[in-house]
């Protein structure tokens, strides 16, 4: 099995605070399940950096066949976002021994890309293949962080219902994406990311199921 390339999400004025304005860092974290079975982790650490903010994330999974591991995958990705903007990013991905790099970064009026396609031209607001931000509703282009090219996409509301989170349910909009890229991704009225779903290359359906999911990023004048 080999895992489908993600979705996209971006940053639109982010404020993390504690009461009085203190900046703090803040985090989201799923459990990965395939068909119903966990078999891994995913995380999202976001750390404001006086006005930019830092974005980690970090996915593991191992799927077992009689206790033996038989795929292994990690992600890591590492970004840096200005004034609503991707300013720079570094992936690496090791899909059961593949290992790709994607590194970005702003450079005037456009974005630079390097992949396995060698280095491409990019509009500077693209946002990478995350999902804690809801700004990417709408998107039209993503940069998926796995091959690193612009992937086609587009996105539709699909209606509301109750999703996992945490200890208990909460009510979240679902969005289907089509094109380059096929998921559903849910949040809630928070803006905050509460679930995806997306076929792996098996046909195996994989879920990100909430454990915690209240870093609540305030989306400046964007709502789900």
């Amino acid at each position: 099995m080999r895992a489908r390339n993600f979705l996209t999400v971006g940053t639109l004025g982010v404020v993390l605070a504690l009461p009085g304005g203190q900046a703090q860092a803040a985090d989201y974290l799923f459990e990965i399940r395939r068909n119903g079975t966990p078999v891994g982790t995913h995380r999202v650490t976001l750390q404001p950096d006086g006005e930019r903010l830092r974005v980690e994330a970090h996915s593991e999974i191992t799927v077992r066949l009689l206790g033996i591991p038989v795929y292994r995958f990690d992600y890591r990705s590492d970004s840096l976002w200005a004034g609503g903007r991707l300013q720079s990013l570094q992936t690496v991905t090791d899909d059961d021994g593949t290992v790709t790099r994607v590194g970005a970064r702003a450079d005037g009026g456009s974005l630079l890309v390097e992949g396995a396609d060698g280095r491409v031209g990019a509009p500077a607001g693209l946002m990478p293949t995350d999902h804690w931000n809801p700004a990417v509703i709408g998107a039209r282009q993503v940069l998926n962080t796995i091959t690193g090219k612009i992937n086609e996409v587009r996105m539709t509301r699909e209606g509301r219902e109750e999703v996992p989170a945490g200890d208990g349910r909460r009510s979240a909009t679902r969005y289907s994406y089509r094109g380059d890229l096929e998921a559903t991704v849910w949040y809630d009225d928070a803006g905050s990311w509460v679930g995806l779903r997306f076929a792996a290359r098996d046909g195996s359906t994989i879920d990100y199921v909430c454990r915690r999911c209240d870093a609540g990023p305030q989306i400046a004048g964007r709502s789900p």
